[in-house]
């Protein structure tokens, strides 16, 4: 991993203005890391110890700390200023990074924005103005980059986030009742067959895509394919959790259908570097 970070690294063109650096960086260096899963399995308590006694760098396993000293780490030595900073004024805060860019300082949040650069779906945490008061008063003159500009970077650049564009319509498909029975064939009171229809379509279609590899990543995916892809009723009967009985923890998907009792278990596994849904019961 280190050496496939070191291309990417190496292959930043240094006649690129700050921005295009920056938004390079923060977008394909994300699927080398994954949340630190001793630290956010902890109790409240052992997070606080932890963020007293200062966060140690477990690498790849990273807090929002940890990613924070990362990147600016590594804005530096492109010569881009760039500052770790708490956001808010929570007990443990939220560390983020404010960095200098062509037209001033704006603000992005590596940790927050991880899921959505791992799957290839538009940041919402790059160049925006947060609402954290604590930030805000530190950092009064940060400045906001419109979408259109960012969009224009990615375009440039090469990085494809297209496929949020294709979840806004598959959203729109699968989320009304009817639609989804037109693109089944499938009875809309047989819920069990058209909740398995759909975690069958994901499994061949979806739940591969980009590159997500930590367990809490994971979660983010199927909870994020869980807004877009069932109804209101469905979600009420839709259970998505980590089994952390195991060595490795997985990803489980449990559904009951209300009416019968009928249900079924789902289990991420994974193969040959594939993941795939498979039932357990």
């Amino acid at each position: 991993m280190q050496e496939e970070m070191q291309k990417i690294i190496k292959s930043v063109n240094l006649s690129w203005p700050k921005d295009y650096i920056i938004r390079y960086l923060y977008v394909n260096l994300a699927p080398f890391f994954r949340r630190d899963l001793k630290y956010f399995l902890a109790t409240d308590e052992e997070k606080y110890q932890q963020y007293q006694a200062g966060f140690i760098n477990r690498g790849f396993d990273i807090v929002c700390s940890t990613i924070s000293d990362y990147f600016v780490n590594i804005f530096k030595s492109f010569g881009i200023n760039a500052v770790k900073t708490a956001a808010n004024s929570a007990k443990i805060p939220l560390f983020a990074v404010v960095v200098e860019g062509d037209n001033g300082w704006y603000f992005i949040d590596p940790l927050n924005d991880l899921f959505n650069n791992q799957y290839g779906l538009k940041t919402t945490e790059f160049g925006i103005i947060p609402y954290y008061k604590t930030l805000n008063n530190n950092f009064p003159h940060l400045i906001s980059l419109p979408k259109e500009y960012i969009d224009d970077i990615d375009e440039r650049l090469g990085i494809d986030k297209s496929l949020s564009i294709y979840f806004d319509r598959l959203h729109l498909e699968m989320s009304n009742r009817n639609l989804a029975k037109e693109l089944y064939q499938i009875p809309s009171h047989d819920r069990l067959a058209i909740f398995e229809s759909k975690m069958s379509f994901a499994n061949e279609s979806l739940i591969n895509l980009g590159k997500v590899n930590g367990a809490f990543e994971r979660i983010r995916l199927y909870l994020f394919l869980e807004r877009v892809m069932f109804f209101k009723t469905e979600k009420r009967n839709l259970k998505i959790y980590l089994d952390t009985i195991q060595s490795i923890p997985k990803v489980h998907i449990e559904y009951k259908t209300p009416h019968n009792g009928k249900s079924i278990l789902l289990e991420e596994q994974k193969e040959q570097e594939q993941y795939v849904l498979k039932k357990i019961n």
